[in-house]
């Protein structure tokens, strides 16, 4: 039946980002109630590099010792370049499942796509248990506990996971509050230590500590360590997506979720860099924080004292429980998208919202599936690599299909984007994406490699499991005008 005059005309007062979402098929289900700040702040809070540097650090060390510092830029500056091609790309489909929507919108490949939204959504949802394993200690710790094995931590771990969970079902304004205290702490925290760095009196190393490796590269082989330290902002500057599947609550969506998540990454990848230097300015013992598993904790406390060390500290988990809170929040828009498009079993469960426009059930589902992996393995190493790998993944399908699609004349024009240097930024994207793939593959292929396959087979089981009928629609069809 087809829509009377009156049904088809724009009222003046729609949101353009609404009238975006209906010509992609959709009708406006999530409350569009946040702006570019939000969009924004979802990256920032999720990086929360200053933080992160509390748990990451020490792997970055470890590899290459002080002179990181040279594969952290190298790599800083290609996941910049490739979180702008997903940018560029979620201009133009700016709806909540981000690379899974973009895949099947640009490849008609819906298999992949369902696939790489599954591995995403794995990546975030692995992110809550890496990072409250990492928090249990230190929260445990204000408490007067010790923790004792990993029994203990995993207690204390789906302890935060929980209160994390119960937070994002309330609603996306109250998710948005509690993260917007949490950036509040990160940028605190990270300016404290910043200028304390530059004003306190302490003893530094000379510039030559820039490329120092700490003796790990013995022999003279430093090639493979200085691969192996380029993992770390494939690990803490990534989740690119989670500003495109907040879109459908984002006003303008189409720039302001790009926009918000390039400011974020630049800004956290600018302001990781200075704070990496002045702690290897800061280092008071090369051999000693090499070797610590605390090495950010052993610099301050040596150079600007215990005090400003522990209000840092505190700061940083703060912070880090955003991140969190945004974690756990993509993750259930990536479900909830799959199942609008009735690509999940019990599609109807999944996509069903709670009063306040939160997708509750897909929630409780990330939150169940974080227990799960804390109760296979609180090791934060491990976790910490499964998750760089399953998001490496997802983006370099991503920035491969993006390119093709490029290179095709298939990709449609952006209201944000990279202008002349588009072509140049996609196949260095695609690049890069695959090689950082097969690195984190290549540092552990037995644990790591083996326990990926078994999420990517787990994926394709569960997508089995969608009635063929719904597998075989094709959600990504413009509507039809007499739908």
């Amino acid at each position: 039946m087809s829509k009377t005059p009156e049904e088809t005309t724009r009222p003046v007062t729609v949101d353009i980002a609404d009238d975006e979402l209906s010509a992609l098929g959709y009708p406006q289900e999530l409350r569009r109630s946040v702006g570019f700040f939000f969009s924004f702040a979802v990256q920032f809070s999720m990086i929360a590099v200053g933080s992160t540097l509390l748990l990451t650090l020490p792997l970055g060390m470890s590899q290459f010792g002080p002179a990181m510092i040279v594969p952290w830029i190298v790599g800083g500056l290609l996941q910049l370049i490739l979180g702008a091609t997903i940018a560029q790309m979620i201009s133009v489909y700016p709806l909540a499942g981000g690379v899974y929507q973009i895949i099947a919108r640009l490849s008609g490949q819906r298999t992949l796509a369902w696939q790489t939204g599954w591995l995403v959504a794995v990546a975030h949802i692995m992110s809550l248990p890496q990072l409250s394993v990492g928090l249990a200690p230190y929260i445990a710790g204000w408490f007067g506990v010790k923790l004792h094995g990993g029994w203990d931590v995993a207690m204390w771990a789906a302890g935060l996971t929980v209160i994390v969970t119960a937070i994002n079902l309330l609603s996306v304004k109250v998710a948005s509050f509690v993260n917007n205290l949490a950036i509040g702490a990160e940028i605190i925290g990270i300016t404290m230590v910043i200028v304390a760095l530059l004003v306190v009196p302490h003893a530094t190393q000379p510039t030559s500590i820039l490329i120092n490796t700490g003796g790990t590269t013995g022999g003279g082989h430093w090639f493979g360590p200085f691969l192996w330290a380029i993992l770390l902002p494939g690990l803490m500057i990534s989740s690119f997506d989670s500003s495109g599947n907040t879109s459908e609550e984002t006003r303008d969506a189409a720039r302001s979720a790009p926009r918000g998540m390039m400011l974020a990454t630049s800004s956290s990848f600018l302001v990781g860099t200075a704070l990496i230097v002045l702690l290897l300015f800061a280092i008071p013992n090369v051999p000693e924080v090499v070797g610590s598993s605390e090495p950010t904790k052993m610099i301050l406390e040596s150079s600007v004292g215990s005090t400003i060390t522990n209000i840092f500290v505190a700061l940083a988990m703060a912070a880090l429980v955003g991140a969190m809170l945004v974690l756990q929040l993509t993750a259930a828009r990536i479900l909830f998208a799959q199942a609008r498009d009735r690509q999940m079993p019990a599609a109807n469960w999944f996509h069903k919202l709670n009063r306040e426009g939160v997708p509750a059930n897909a929630t409780v589902v990330t939150g169940v599936l974080a227990l799960l992996f804390i109760a296979w393995s609180p090791a934060f190493d491990i976790l910490s690599e499964m998750c760089g790998l399953a998001w490496s993944l997802g983006y370099a399908a991503t920035a491969v299909v993006g390119l093709w699609a490029l290179m095709t004349k298939r990709l449609p024009a952006a209201r944000w984007n990279l202008g002349r240097f588009t072509v140049p930024a996609f196949w260095v994207a695609a690049v890069w994406g695959v090689l950082l793939s097969v690195l984190f593959v290549w540092q552990d292929p037995l644990h790591i490699g083996l326990a990926m396959l078994v999420v990517v087979a787990v994926g394709v089981l569960i997508h089995r499991l969608v009635p063929a009928a719904d597998r075989a629609r094709d959600w990504t069809a413009p509507p039809s005008a007499d739908a």
